[in-house]
Parts: structure tokens; C-alpha cells; sequence
């Protein structure tokens, strides 16, 4: 049997990357865009991001850029096949 450290150790490993994803994707839509997008506004669904609670303004201006992004995040491999960005509220 395993011992509990290794259980939360694999857990705390998986919360990690998971930040360090989004502030991946931060960067990218902040650096093509200019918008600010939260880490918890930033989430994920199988091959697309999913952007909630932004203003018009900002869903305009990273609809714009959208294949800049994505093209950044390639670059950058995150680790998931990503194809498109979708906006949720």
C-alpha cells in the first residue's frame, strides 16, 4: 500500500500544472489581446478553452486575435491539444 504523502503529493502535482496551464493561456491572451483575463475565469474542455465572466469588450478584442493565440499556445505546448476558445457569461 502507498503510503498518504505519495496520494496528496500526486494531488498537490496536478493542482500545480493546472495553474501553471492557465497562466500560460493568461499570458498568451493578455500579450495578443491586451484583455485581462483572471485565473479562474479560465477554464478547459476537451480541445478548447473556455473564457467566463469577461466584458464585451475584452470577448471582442480576443476574438480577434483567437488564431494568434492559439498559435502562441502551440508554440508554447501546454500539454493539450487545444483548437479553439469559447465564452461562457
Amino acid at each position: 500500500m502507498k503510503s498518504i504523502s505519495e496520494f496528496f503529493g500526486r494531488i498537490r502535482g496536478k493542482h500545480a500544472e493546472e495553474i501553471y496551464t492557465r497562466t500560460i493561456v493568461k499570458d498568451a491572451v493578455g500579450k495578443a489581446s491586451g484583455a485581462d483575463v483572471p485565473l479562474e475565469a479560465i477554464s478547459f474542455k476537451p480541445r478548447a478553452i473556455v473564457l467566463s465572466g469577461l466584458s464585451q469588450s475584452a470577448k471582442s478584442a480576443v476574438f480577434i486575435k483567437k488564431t494568434s493565440i492559439l498559435r502562441e499556445l502551440e508554440a508554447r505546448s501546454i500539454g493539450r491539444p487545444i483548437s479553439d476558445i469559447r465564452f461562457e457569461g
